[in-house]
């Protein structure tokens, strides 16, 4: 009987991975307009939070991957074109360039920057949801971090980075606020 439970538990130990935060290989080009502002700030500092949670993935036997970059645009308009078409999949843009737009459908809000300016992260609608959702949870684990990169990050909090607006949520946001505020800050999954 006893040899059986243990050979069960050996079993179960060598099918399943416990792996800590992502959840799955992760590759994402960020397009901000230029070097010199906020945007690209926070777009590298999105993926240093971001290899930071890899780096802890890794510590808990996970095997993912990360690919995070920037990609430079001359042109508000170029940027939100190529995440239309789904040519790029993320963006980050001043909130004010983006209202004086037409609203668009595909268009949609991953998390609100309120820097120096105010900046939103975009991506496209088709997304994968649970690939935005493991991106929110990178940077919501390392919030303290993230808000001590750059003195404008410093007032960033859970209640000001995930806000409705006018543009609408995406649905791997609104997946990540509803487990983020029932309590799963830090969470499991198993990979066969």
């Amino acid at each position: 009987m006893y040899l059986k439970i243990i050979f069960s538990l050996i079993i179960l130990l060598f099918k399943t991975n416990l792996l800590y935060a992502l959840s799955q290989d992760i590759s994402l080009t960020i397009m901000v307009r230029s070097t010199l502002g906020t945007e690209y700030i926070l777009a590298k500092s999105i993926c240093k939070v971001l290899d930071r949670e890899l780096e802890v993935s890794h510590s808990y036997g996970g095997s993912n991957t990360l690919e995070c970059n920037t990609r430079l645009d001359d042109s508000v308009d170029e940027i939100i074109k190529k995440i239309e078409q789904n040519q790029f999949q993320y963006a980050i843009i001043k909130k004010s360039d983006l209202f004086e737009r037409p609203s668009n459908l595909s268009l949609r809000s991953i998390l609100n920057f309120p820097a120096d300016n105010d900046y939103v992260f975009i991506s496209n609608q088709n997304v994968d949801a649970n690939v935005i959702k493991d991106i929110n949870f990178g940077i919501m684990n390392h919030l303290l971090e993230f808000r001590y990169l750059h003195n404008s990050f410093f007032e960033f909090s859970e209640s000001n980075l995930i806000v409705k607006q006018e543009i609408p949520l995406h649905l791997g946001t609104l997946k990540f606020s509803n487990e983020w505020g029932n309590g799963k800050r830090r969470r499991f999954t198993e990979v066969d």
